[in-house]
């Protein structure tokens, strides 16, 4: 689904080793623009109370200060639930992102979506 004409964001939920986890899919770019939509759709999983959760970057061109912020309040939730984040693959402009933020330590970055699932188990 597309939240705006920058950004699509797929999600999917997937049992893993009997543990429901939601993976998201971001392609494009994430601003002050759609970050709200994004936290909406996300806010509905968490609702369903499922907070182990694997995130996507490679196709991920941008994101500023509001998509940091969002990433910050997923894995807050995350943590204040008991589950786990994992964030795969991001693009390399994301990635000099979180190193320069100092937030590069708060994240667990895998290489791969199978790297990431063995983690959530």
């Amino acid at each position: 689904m597309s939240v705006n004409p920058l950004l699509r964001l797929k999600v999917e939920i997937e049992n893993i080793d009997g543990k429901k986890v939601i993976i998201l899919f971001f392609s494009g770019k994430i601003n002050s623009d759609n970050v709200f939509d994004i936290n909406q759709r996300i806010k509905k999983v968490f609702e369903e109370g499922i907070y182990n959760c694997i995130i996507h970057l490679s196709e991920l061109e941008y994101l500023n200060s509001t998509g940091i912020a969002m990433f910050l309040t997923i894995a807050r939730t995350i943590e204040q639930n008991g589950g786990k984040l994992i964030l795969t693959k991001p693009s390399d402009f994301v990635k000099d992102l979180f190193d320069l933020t100092d937030l590069e330590s708060r994240f667990k970055f895998v290489n791969s979506m199978e790297e990431a699932k063995k983690l959530i188990k």
